[in-house]
This record gives structure tokens, sequence and C-alpha cells, in this order.
């Protein structure tokens, strides 16, 4: 079900209607988890087991991991635990010793507590692993022996990937290294949990939301006077138009010249991988826009996910604006635990930039199964690498700042749609072709795409700028509301003119 389709348009009317319908903030929370399955359901109901099995095993631990710590610090015989220990009794007094409370009490040791994230751990990454990339390495193991000298035939199998696995992934995976961090208190109300979990706004494609900050919302009943309706409606407008009126409007001009790239000219390559870039973008912070919106509508707050990435003034603050859920969650459990993996005083530039490289490519293979997209995260990380490095030559010479300021936004442009190549491209051989076209300016080509897109790309420019600088923030709260009503009427009947007759998946389902 997708969020530009009319039939989900009705669902979140009937969500929205019985959810404030309803009077107590439990039953409320029971629908929208009731919804958020069905919402699932509607892909392909067989992955509703796995996703149950994701939230039960992250529960789970999350309990283990929320019993007292065992303290060996003292120097005496007694044991220390985290907290007072109480053991819970029946009504009629007697010691209940197979009770929850009574399992939870019992004090863990540091191995026992690593032992319950290592299965975490071990079972989502798992489950991830061979769903997305079981085929993937088997194909590049079977390539590696056959090169060298030694062809082994690795079977392959049909394995379709579930919708949101990545995501949904990830988060319950924040929410078990939180707790062993001591970061957050674990939850033990399962219904809680599972509608973090499974929410439906940011279920298939983000953002990515941490327990820390979705869990806490929970626990308040929403008051219906307190939702920003009409910035909410508004926004939700702004991710249709972007995905109905622009990426999916785009979408046949970058299929035809990534079909066969080696036909088009360099100026056709130009405008495939433009408007490529413009679709992803808009595609992406889209379907986040209308998630956002979805849950705001809702009552509840989700992450920013795009602060205009293509207005960066450098690779460092793209990658800082684009996708912000994904890059946080990378940099919190994965660069920050490799740099605390030295003292301060080893942590050379040259140890940060390796855990810059791991950091992308691990951003490369999450995107995609394939060595092309491994090759885009490293292709980022390298330019990530480049710029620290460049950045820190140039400091002293503060007369520079203004030109690098100037010439960043298109330099910082230029190099996301050459690298985005090997992000579109279906292997490494057409995305060479396109490169060479796009960076080098060769290509043999003598067919052209439709040249009259190009002005497309001037008012969306100027509209974009608009919106960066913030010049008509909030007018929506401003006027009147019968002024509201009709102008917002007037709007949804221009975009529905120039809404894509065929609507196209999120690129992102695929991830």
């Amino acid at each position: 079900m997708v969020f530009t389709e009319f039939r989900f348009i009705l669902f979140f009317i009937l969500i929205f209607c019985v959810y404030w319908a309803l009077q107590k903030n439990n039953h409320r929370k029971f629908w929208l988890l009731v919804c958020s399955y069905i919402f699932y359901g509607a892909w392909d109901w067989r992955f509703l087991f796995l996703l149950l099995l994701s939230t039960v095993i992250d529960y789970f631990v999350g309990l283990m991991l929320s019993r007292p710590q065992v303290d060996y610090s003292t120097k005496g015989q007694e044991i220390q635990t985290s907290e007072a220990v109480q053991i819970p009794e029946t009504k009629e007094g007697h010691i209940d010793l197979f009770s929850w409370d009574a399992l939870l009490i019992k004090p863990l040791n540091q191995n026992q507590r690593q032992a319950w994230l290592a299965f975490s751990l071990a079972v989502n990454l798992g489950l991830l692993g061979f769903f997305k990339y079981y085929n993937f390495f088997t194909d590049s193991a079977s390539n590696l022996l056959t090169f060298l000298g030694l062809p082994i035939n690795i079977e392959t199998i049909e394995i379709i990937l579930p919708a949101g696995i990545s995501f949904y992934t990830f988060q319950t995976l924040s929410y078990s290294i939180d707790a062993y961090l001591d970061k957050l208190k674990p939850i033990r109300n399962f219904w809680d949990f599972a509608l973090f979990v499974t929410f439906f706004p940011q279920l298939v494609a983000g953002p990515i939301v941490r327990a820390s900050d979705f869990l806490p919302q929970l626990l308040t009943p929403k008051i219906l006077k307190e939702v920003d309706f009409r910035g909410c409606l508004i926004l939700f407008l702004v991710g249709y138009f972007k995905k109905a009126c622009i990426s999916d409007n785009i979408s046949p001009l970058v299929e035809q010249y990534f079909a066969s790239p080696e036909i088009y000219t360099v100026l056709s390559c130009w405008i495939a991988v433009i408007s490529f870039a413009i679709q992803l973008y808009c595609d992406f912070s889209g379907y986040s826009d209308m998630a956002i919106a979805s849950a705001g509508l809702l009552g509840y707050k989700l992450p920013l996910n795009f602060r205009f990435p293509y207005f960066s003034t450098s690779v460092t603050q793209l990658w800082q604006r684009w996708h912000i859920t994904l890059y946080s969650w990378l940099r919190d459990y994965i660069y920050i635990p490799l740099m605390k993996m030295r003292p301060k005083e080893q942590r050379t530039e040259l140890f940060g930039y390796r855990n810059i490289l791991i950091l992308m490519l691990l951003s490369g293979l999450w995107h995609g199964a394939a060595w092309h997209f491994v090759a885009w995260g490293g292709l980022n990380g390298i330019a990530l690498v480049v710029h620290k490095q460049w950045s820190s030559w140039i400091a002293p010479y503060k007369v520079l700042v203004p030109l690098r300021n100037m010439l960043g936004i298109p330099l910082t442009f230029h190099w996301f749609c050459a690298s985005v190549i090997f992000f579109r491209s279906s292997d490494f051989r057409s995305a060479m072709q396109v490169g060479k076209a796009f960076v080098f300016l060769n290509s043999s080509g003598t067919q052209n795409l439709n040249v009259q897109v190009v002005w497309i790309f001037v008012p969306l420019i100027i509209v974009h700028w608009v919106a960066y600088k913030g010049w008509f923030a909030d007018w929506q709260s401003k006027i009147p509301s019968w002024s509201f009503v009709v102008f917002y009427g007037v709007l949804v009947s221009i975009i529905l003119r120039f809404t894509a007759i065929t609507p196209h998946p999120f690129i992102y389902f695929q991830f």
C-alpha cells in the first residue's frame, strides 16, 4: 500500500476517525497496532511472522537486560547489585519463584549481558543477512573461487525481500543496544514495544526511529487540540507532490536512458543523471514528509530525515542532511564505537579516515546487495576523507572561505550526481559507460532524450530555494480557516492535475 494511492487515503481516514473517537490511550494504541499489521500484511501477510519474531526477540532481550547488574568492585564476599532486590510474593504470602518479576530480579553479570546482546544481534542480523544478502555473498564467493581456479557451483535460491526489513531491523537493534548501554530503561509493556516496531507511517521506509524518542510518546494520551492540522496537511501535500508529480513523472525518462546508456549523447547523459538525482530526492524525502505528516495527525512526532541536502556546501554537510536518521544511526552505533576502540591519544587521522570508509562501505551495502552499491558507498567515503583533509589544509586561510562556500554547492551536487550513477546503474559495466559520458564528456551515442525537460529544472530550483530560505514558513497558520480550506482545495486540484498516470513504487521500498 503506497502513500500516494487512493486506497491509502481511505485507509488513513478510517484510522484517523476511529483513533480520535476512542477515549482511552490504551485503546488508541491497540487500534494503531492492529492497523499497522494490516498495513504491512497488505504487501505480503506471510512476512508478518518475521516482523513478529523480531519484535518478540528484542522485547525479551530487553527484559533480560533490565535485570540488575552484578557489581564485583567491592572487595568483600557480598555481591552488590545495581538495584535493591525484592522477591515477589503471592497473595497468600508465599514466595513466587516462577513469576516474571522473580525471573527479572535475578542479577546478571557482564558476560551474561553481552550474551543477551549478542543473541539479539545474531538473530536480527542473521535474518537480514539471509533475506537480503544470501544470494549476494554466495554469488561473490562462487565468482572468487572460479577466479582462483577452484570452480564450484553454489546454488542460489529465490528469496523475496521483506519490505522494510532494513529499517525495522535497525530500529529494534538500537533498542537492544541502548538497553545494554543503559541509555534507556527497557519497557515491560509488550504492546507498546510492538507498536514502536510496527508503527505504520515509517514501517517500510523510515525515518529510522529510536526507541528513546518514540516510546516516551506512548505514555501520555494525545490531545486533538494540540495537533498542528494545517502544518501536517501541507507537509503531506508537499510530500505527495514530490513523489506523485515530480518523481513519478521523471521516472520514465530515467528508465529510458539507463536501459541503454550507450546509445545516447553526453547531453542526454547529463539530463538523465540530474533527473535521477531529483527523482531520488523527491521520492525518498516525499515519503518521509508523508510519514512525518501522517504520524503528526495522530499526535506522534517522527524525526526529520532530510534538510535540503542539495544546497550543501560540502560532501560532509550533504551526508549530515541526507537520510539523517540512517547516518546518525551508523555514526552512533558503528563509527563512535570504532573510534572508542583506541584511547584518545592513539586516534590518529588515518584511524579516523579508516573508520569513515568502513562506515560508508556499510552504508552502500545497506542500500543494496550488489557491488555497485558498495562502490557507491566507497566513493562517498573517499570524498568525505578528501574533504576532511582539505578542510584542515585550508583552515588557516580565512580568505578562501567565501570562495569555498560559493563553489561548494555546485561542486557538491556534481559529485553527488557522479557517484549516484553507481547507485542507479544495474551493474559496473553500465555504471562505467554512464560515468565516462557524465564525467569525461565522452560518448559515442547519437540519440537524444527530450531536452525540453531541462526547463522543468528551473522552477523546481526556485521553489526549493524559497523553501530552503523559509520565506513562507508557517504561512498556513497566519490565515483564516476559510482561506486555508479554499487555498488547500485549489492546491489539491492543481497537484492532481499533474499527478503521474502510472504510480511507481517508492525507490527505498527495495532496501
